[in-house]
């Protein structure tokens, strides 16, 4: 990828949904590590003045908007509406790809809770999707272990769903050593969009406050609404 705009200091691709997933599918199909990763506020918030990590992310093949936030932070720095990012095609078009050329997936997520909503939703659209992975529990939540875990199986995908620290210090220090294909940095992108589609209990549909309680369900809600804010106001002033 190539045609970028800087969000806080951080160079962001402004491919199209289309470009951007053709990209994805071609770095598969070369059968060589390739990263991309999904920025939200957070990411740019961490990195921003950040001598030690402002780096950290210029080797990745691609750096997506992982949010609408960022998303439409980009069109406001560009002063123009570009060609459209969705998330949920662009993961729709890997997916598919995937059960038709027998590709392998490997999902690491940060909590028990977060692996089986997104293995079950991905699972409940591409159920002959082949989709293995794991959790971090208290016991194993070191580097060294998530990467033998990922070695152990060495998928043509691996979506890593983090949070923001850790995924950093992975493509940071340990990415040469991760025997995958295509590596997707997702943070909460995947479960989150699970809970903004999950079927809200009755009782609380009674009360008419549905898209309340998904904003409590959603990872990291409150810090992510300070984060997006943030963001907002830096790019605003940098503009």
């Amino acid at each position: 990828m190539q045609d970028r705009v800087r969000l806080l200091g951080i160079a962001v691709d402004i491919a199209s949904t289309n470009a951007a997933s053709d990209a994805a599918i071609g770095f598969i199909e070369e059968e060589s590590c390739r990263v991309a990763y999904f920025v939200n506020s957070e990411t740019l918030i961490i990195l921003e003045n950040n001598e030690e990590n402002d780096n950290v992310l210029e080797d990745c093949d691609m750096i997506l908007p992982g949010t609408a936030s960022v998303n439409s932070s980009i069109d406001q720095v560009l002063g123009y509406k570009r060609d459209p990012f969705f998330l949920e095609s662009f993961f729709d078009r890997i997916f598919d790809y995937s059960v038709e050329n027998g590709c392998e997936l490997q999902l690491i997520a940060g909590s028990e809770a977060q692996y089986t909503s997104v293995q079950d939703s991905i699972h409940e659209k591409w159920s002959y999707l082949t989709l293995s992975g794991t959790y971090l529990t208290e016991q194993d939540s070191s580097y060294e272990h998530i990467v033998n875990e990922i070695n152990s199986i060495a998928p043509d995908v691996l979506i890593l769903a983090l949070n923001e620290n850790m995924q950093l210090e992975l493509l940071k220090n340990y990415k040469s050593q991760m025997n995958a294909g295509l590596i997707l940095f997702t943070g909460n992108v995947l479960y989150n969009k699970v809970v903004s589609e999950a079927k809200v209990p009755e009782s609380i549909e009674k009360l008419k406050i549905g898209n309340i309680y998904k904003w409590f369900q959603k990872d990291n809600s409150g810090k992510n609404l300070f984060n997006n804010i943030k963001m907002k106001l830096r790019i605003k002033r940098d503009k």
